[in-house]
């Protein structure tokens, strides 16, 4: 005969028990005897009657009978031995302790996403029942205007799953973060190594086609760094096609992607608590230094090229000089992390890591950006978990990934390797959202990419969150939002038309 400590709780049970129900529910088994069935699953979950067992055990009760079934028969529990009076405070004990019970409201909110729950709610009951989460827990998708402007307060825009870079607010923030005199491309672009230009780029005709790039104004190492670049190439241009073709957009923005100051500050103040350290393994450009410092955190960056070190550390001079936390950059091997951060305690991991061969930021070996993708991928997961080793535990990690086409333009699964990469180093998936990026030259290129390849225009980045330990003791680590006015002057300086 099967024990009644066997049982588990039910992990999705979204009815939670009062103490008075509880009590009552102990009370009656200890007066009445065991009087109702349960419901399990073949591995002893509990379906229904989370209460019941719960009870049963501090009741003392501690047989159980298992009658199998497929559902096509009523199972009635026939009790004997009861007085008029017993037969009705039983059934007034069984309906009122269900009366006594509580929704879970998390729970609930974490069903409403995963599950239909139409066949047991109306539209406005559930919509009711979630909004009566308290401040600290999730607000229910269903948010009417007013509330989404409080929510925007709070926490500079509403915490959804959809972050939109191409709305006024988010512009508005980033042209008063760049007004500082943030230049992330600096450092990114050019022969800065001083290498000759056969070594930059063996090919003779491509060497020429950098000089006419050059002479266009768009400073670029080499062909590989061009927007969009193999894209284009799986869709059959050629590189002199790619190179007209930008002129003729008239573009003259560095090759390379140029992170969004704004999503760094949303990151470090939903994620990361105020003084806080922030470890970054792979660091490129100024931005997430600079955001860092003027939003009160430490930051510290690895980084392989001394170029790009060298030029993050001049703009942080001048920008960030009079901060207590200035932010760090180490000239390093992000494989040797762990080694390099051997004393640091992060509070949290943010980084954009190099999109396997997407964007080619140097011809130096160590560089990740060179490898095939199965090296990359094994190089990848390794500096993970050795980034993860840096991190307090009930702390959050945060990347900001996007899918890469191999040659043949199939997709690597880059998201997933991301994924599986912290899951493997310890810690938890615990929020995705999409960031909507400008759409910029994508219009010029889209018609003809799509028509002969029926590949969609990518007008978004993956933000993957992860947390190392408990969510919720990691949200208590990082305290209230500390959210000032989109147009502080005392925050962001001047603004520069």
């Amino acid at each position: 005969m099967p024990s009644i400590s066997s049982f588990r709780s039910d992990h999705k049970n979204a009815r939670k028990r009062t103490d008075r129900s509880s009590q009552l529910i102990r009370e009656s088994l200890q007066k009445y005897g065991a009087a109702r069935s349960i419901v399990i699953d073949e591995e002893n979950r509990v379906l229904a009657g989370n209460g019941t067992i719960e009870g049963a055990k501090q009741a003392g009760i501690k047989n159980v009978r298992i009658i199998e079934t497929d559902g096509d028969e009523i199972i009635a529990v026939k009790r004997t031995g009861l007085s008029e009076e017993d037969k009705v405070g039983l059934a007034l004990a069984d309906n009122r302790t269900s009366d006594l019970s509580e929704w879970d409201q998390e729970m609930l909110h974490q069903l409403s996403e995963e599950h239909d729950l139409s066949p047991w709610f109306e539209e406005d009951e559930i919509n009711d029942l979630l909004s009566a989460l308290s401040d600290e827990d999730i607000d229910p998708a269903t948010t009417d205007p007013v509330e989404s402007t409080r929510l925007a307060d709070r926490f500079g825009i509403t915490p959804f799953s959809v972050l939109n870079a191409r709305e006024g607010w988010w512009q508005e923030r980033k042209r008063q973060w760049l007004a500082l005199g943030i230049q992330s491309e600096v450092g990114r672009e050019g022969n800065l190594l001083g290498m000759s230009e056969t070594v930059l780029e063996p090919d003779e005709k491509k060497r020429k086609l950098l000089e006419m790039m050059r002479e266009h104004g768009t400073m670029v190492a080499n062909i590989q760094m061009l927007p969009g670049y193999y894209e284009k190439k799986n869709a059959g241009m050629t590189d002199q096609q790619i190179c007209d073709e930008y002129i003729e957009s008239g573009s003259k923005q560095a090759g390379t992607s140029i992170f969004d100051p704004v999503l760094a500050e949303l990151a470090y103040r939903w994620f990361c608590p105020t003084g806080g350290i922030i470890l970054d393994p792979f660091a490129g450009g100024s931005v997430r230094g600079i955001v860092a410092c003027k939003t009160d955190r430490k930051y510290v960056g690895c980084e392989l090229r001394a170029e790009q070190v060298e030029a993050n550390q001049e703009q942080a001079a001048s920008i960030c000089n009079d901060a207590d936390l200035q932010p760090v950059w180490h000239n390093s091997d992000s494989r040797k992390i762990d080694k390099v951060c051997a004393e640091l305690e992060a509070d949290m991991i943010f980084s954009c890591p190099p999109y396997a061969d997407l964007e080619v930021y140097s011809d130096d070996p160590d560089d990740l950006s060179t490898l095939p993708y199965e090296q990359f991928r094994d190089s990848y997961f390794d500096i993970i978990k050795k980034t993860c080793s840096r991190l307090k535990n009930n702390s959050f990690a945060c990347f900001v990934v996007g899918e890469v086409r191999d040659k043949k333009g199939n997709y690597y699964n880059f998201i997933g390797d991301t994924v599986q990469a912290f899951q493997a180093a310890g810690l938890h998936f615990y929020n995705e959202a999409i960031l909507v990026t400008p759409v910029g030259t994508l219009p010029i290129r889209a018609g003809r990419i799509f028509a002969s390849t029926r590949k969609l225009g990518k007008t978004h980045q993956n933000v993957l969150v992860f947390v190392k330990g408990d969510g919720k003791k990691a949200a208590n680590r990082c305290g209230e939002c500390d959210f000032g006015q989109v147009d502080s002057a005392e925050e962001f300086g001047e603004v520069v038309d």
